[in-house]
């Protein structure tokens, strides 16, 4: 059985006393595919010093729940210096929970990295929390694939995210959350793929890691009574497919 952990953040402090054993527990587990994405300035770079190994992928972005001080324009000179590197732009969107930026300006932010992602042919990994419908409407103007990370949005939302090709990825939070479960009853296969967010939303208590994304199969398998061999390889030629992998790395 083989694995992708679609969506952390192995780079983040939280993982410097143990990455290299983070990663081999990973490879036990099946993982053979770990996306790292940024959200930051600091987090880009950490991202990209990260082994470049087959195993870790890497996504560059600018999180809505920035600090006021951060460039957007720094963020795509990252993004611009490192497109061969990158099999992604994101973390990038919209929040009306945590970030203190006006929504409006983040709006204005989200379209200026849409629009990047399309000049340079790269899917975007999307971050909305309650303005899953706005992202959508927003993103569906532009040229690209879309991810809608840690999906934990309304039924309207999924559906029209699967009605734009979309894919949609649970988190290892269905484990806990009875909203996640309904939403991976909802959710098509052919549009769906998991992630850790680690260090967020273990499963476990403590902190989250690539690993883990076995958790979330797990309980997917069991809500959509589905083999989890077979949901496996589903996911992962989703997400292989999404971020323009191989089975040897990017194509």
């Amino acid at each position: 059985m083989e694995l992708v952990d679609s969506h952390c953040h192995l780079q983040m402090d939280s993982f410097d006393r143990d990455r290299e054993e983070v990663i081999r527990r990973a490879l036990a587990a099946g993982v053979v595919d770990i996306i790292v994405s940024g959200f930051d300035s600091i987090s880009n770079f950490k991202a990209l010093e990260l082994d470049s190994r087959q195993l870790l992928h890497v996504t560059l972005g600018l999180s809505p729940n920035m600090k006021r001080n951060e460039s957007v324009e720094f963020i795509k000179s990252q993004i611009l210096e490192n497109v061969e590197k990158i099999v992604a732009v994101g973390e990038i969107g919209l929040d009306r929970v945590k970030s203190r930026i006006p929504f409006e300006k983040q709006k204005g932010i989200f379209k200026e990295f849409l629009s990047l992602a399309e000049e340079i042919n790269k899917p975007v990994v999307i971050h909305a929390r309650e303005a899953e419908i706005d992202a959508i409407e927003i993103a569906r103007k532009y040229d690209v694939e879309c991810m809608l990370h840690c999906f934990n949005g309304s039924f309207k939302a999924l559906r029209m995210a699967q009605d734009s090709g979309y894919v949609v990825s649970i988190s290892t939070m269905v484990a806990f959350s009875e909203k996640q479960k309904k939403i991976a009853r909802e959710v098509e296969v052919e549009n769906l793929v998991i992630e850790t967010d680690s260090p967020f939303l273990s499963p476990k208590r403590g902190r989250n890691e690539p690993a883990f994304v076995k958790f979330a199969l797990e309980e997917i398998s069991k809500l959509k009574e589905i083999d989890e061999d077979e949901l496996a390889t589903f996911l992962t030629e989703n997400s292989r497919n999404f971020y323009g992998l191989s089975e040897s790395g990017i194509f």
